[in-house]
């Protein structure tokens, strides 16, 4: 494998940045669900897609709206509306690009994100699959999986 494991504790120190002190990331079974809204698509210097992060609506609004501050509300509103306001897809770009930082040591690849794309299509299988179950505080609660080489 060319890039790491997701620690679960670096993880939540980074979600409590920006969703809050009771934010928490625990390692989880593989997740089975292809609900999953939006796919971060990650490349190497090469231009080739080495790792991906996908979440589900629920999650994606909750991580783009705490970026903002926008309350808990507005997150529940996107997801019943079934789309993301603009602000909240751009602070989603944001965190994600933050979130690669979680599969980088100072021995491994480096990697970028390119883009955070619409459903699952994106996802590549890679060579390991990590889920995560987080707790977002107000926003509730949410779920993440990274597939990398």
């Amino acid at each position: 494998m060319k890039y790491k494991k997701p620690d679960a504790a670096h993880f939540s120190d980074m979600l409590r940045m920006f969703v809050g002190p009771a934010a928490i990331a625990k390692d989880a079974a593989a997740v089975a669900s292809t609900d999953f809204s939006h796919t971060a698509i990650y490349i190497n210097g090469d231009g080739e897609t080495v790792a991906t992060c996908s979440v589900g609506l629920p999650t994606a609004a909750a991580l783009g709206c705490s970026l903002s501050m926008i309350p808990a509300g507005g997150a529940e509103c996107m997801v019943e509306d079934k789309e993301l306001s603009e602000m909240a897809t751009d602070n989603l770009y944001e965190v994600m690009n933050i979130l690669s930082s979680l599969l980088m040591t100072d021995s491994t690849s480096h990697l970028k994100l390119a883009k955070v794309e619409l459903g699952v299509d994106s996802r590549i299988a890679g060579e390991a699959e990590e889920a995560y179950e987080l707790e977002l505080g107000a926003y509730g609660k949410g779920e993440v999986v990274f597939n990398y080489t």
